[in-house]
């Protein structure tokens, strides 16, 4: 940790500690200091004079109390001896403690605030007998407000198991049938052909008998009221509902009824809906459930977050420092005023300065086009051909040039005279998009249908182990159509494509 950091965190526990309110305060391990502050240091642009800051800090350290020095007739303020850099007046707080700080070498003198607590002239016993009196209003008006969802059923999938949650009935855990055929997916139904439990049961309310099967025989208990199983509990300052439910069905490990603990949450951006559930122990379980019904009454909503009070800590300076420091406040200033008035030369839209050609148009740096931009485009070179009965084709060390092999080439056009059957041929290399490929077209000669072969075998075979350092890409041979016999109808067009 550095050094202004320790000095920080010092300050903000002085203050802590000198703070009534913060001392009445229960502890509580989900609170967060650094999300939810109860102080915040401020550096307002001011100044207090050393021999002010003296007396203060002499006067805060004296023999008086911290009772005294919390009557706000004995406590001299800092607003009296500051000097700030606006036109207003500094506001003024009697009940302040002040303590030195040195930051960065610079002494600053901090104004911590001594907020009185809520509770100052209340007892301990009344604080106490207060707040058991809200937790019963509470749990009955929390019980009240839960009652809107009496008769209606909640479900949960988790894996092989689905739930039931029936407000003031049970809760199940059950096998669903797969959805489809008349099954709908959701609320999912109970496969009668696999084993079912109770997990816990709702006492009644009307002080009758509550009856369940247990190994064969009839089990009966007095039933009741509602609120016995209800209570409030508190967690990170939030609170809930909870209910325990007992009278489950039996438990094959531990010989005793299954149980279920339930915890109802205020969430206000959901309807009711089971959250989750688990087995804490063999056969006994916890559910949660978020609910906006008990977000009507303010026990059950989330905490709100405490007011921060501020710590202001002004720099100390020497009389001969004043002209210094005004001089630096004055320049600063006006580097704000500058940097407000400027306005960029370039637009800038998504951190790219518009027409400023730092990345296009200068010397260089040029747009490339893309694939996208040649589509359609495509080169072709006649390889060999056969014209009225005679054979061209292209030489050794022209093949060479486009990186083709000779033999594969030899290999294609005999390939080509026996499925050309006499007729003229052209074997072409096109380039489309940067890849290359081979195309053989056999020219029609007339309307009548002759029977050809069946399609080309793949030439891959046929690659030289002597061809160039850069390997040539086997061939993909297409055919334009065949005829259903696998025959080539007269007039149609052969087509080879070795992709180089």
């Amino acid at each position: 940790m550095s050094r202004q950091a320790r000095i920080v965190a010092s300050l903000l526990v002085l203050a802590c500690a000198s703070s009534s309110a913060w001392a009445d305060r229960k502890f509580n391990i989900h609170d967060d200091l650094l999300a939810f502050p109860q102080f915040q240091i401020h550096f307002p642009a001011g100044y207090v004079l050393d021999s002010r800051a003296r007396i203060l800090l002499d006067q805060a350290s004296g023999d008086s109390t911290a009772d005294e020095r919390q009557t706000p007739s004995d406590q001299t303020t800092l607003s009296d001896g500051v000097y700030v850099a606006t036109d207003g007046e500094p506001t003024e707080n009697p009940r302040v403690s002040y303590e030195e700080l040195i930051l960065r070498d610079q002494r600053y003198l901090c104004q911590i605030p001594l907020v009185e607590s809520k509770e100052r002239n209340r007892t301990k016993e009344a604080n106490e007998e207060d707040e058991r009196k809200e937790l019963a209003r509470a749990t009955d008006r929390g019980l009240e407000l839960l009652r809107e969802m009496e008769g209606k059923c909640l479900y949960y999938i988790s894996g092989w198991w689905s739930y039931s949650f029936c407000y003031m009935n049970q809760i199940k855990q059950f096998h669903a049938l797969p959805s489809g055929g008349g099954i709908p997916n959701y609320p999912p139904m109970e496969d009668p052909t696999t084993h079912s439990f109770i997990l816990g049961r709702f006492p009644r309310e009307d002080g009758g008998e509550h009856e369940h099967e247990q190994d064969g025989e009839s089990e009966t208990k007095p039933g009741k009221a509602t609120t016995d199983v209800a209570e409030l509990q508190t967690k990170g300052g939030s609170r809930y509902l909870v209910q325990h439910l007992e009278g489950g069905d039996q438990c094959d490990l531990t010989g005793r009824n299954r149980k279920i603990e339930v915890q109802f949450h205020c969430n206000p951006q959901s309807a009711d809906r089971i959250g989750w559930i688990k087995e804490l122990t063999t056969c006994s379980y916890l559910m949660l459930i978020y609910t906006p019904r008990l977000c009507h009454d303010i026990a059950f909503l989330p905490p709100q977050q405490d007011e921060v009070h501020p710590i202001e800590c002004h720099e100390i300076l020497a009389p001969d420092e004043v002209s210094g420091w005004e001089a630096r406040r004055d320049y600063q200033l006006g580097q704000r005023l500058v940097e407000s008035a400027e306005t960029p030369e370039f637009p800038v839209v998504g951190d790219i300065q518009v027409g400023a050609q730092r990345l296009v148009g200068s010397e260089g740096k040029q747009i490339e086009k893309g694939r996208v931009a040649m589509a359609g485009e495509e080169k072709v070179d006649v390889v060999a051909k056969r014209v009225n009965g005679e054979l061209q084709s292209l030489s050794k060390e022209e093949l060479k040039k486009f990186d083709l092999d000779p033999e594969k080439i030899e290999s294609l056009t005999k390939r080509l005279e026996e499925l050309a059957k006499g007729k003229d041929w052209t074997l072409e290399m096109v380039t489309t998009n940067g890849e290359r490929g081979l195309r053989g077209i056999v020219d029609a000669e007339d309307d009548s249908d002759e029977p050809t072969d069946d399609q080309a075998e793949n030439p891959r075979e046929a690659q030289d182990a002597s061809s160039p350092p850069e390997p040539v890409k086997e061939a993909k041979h297409e055919e334009d159509s065949t005829s259903s016999g696998g025959d080539l109808e007269e007039g149609s067009e052969e087509t080879f494509k070795d992709e180089l």
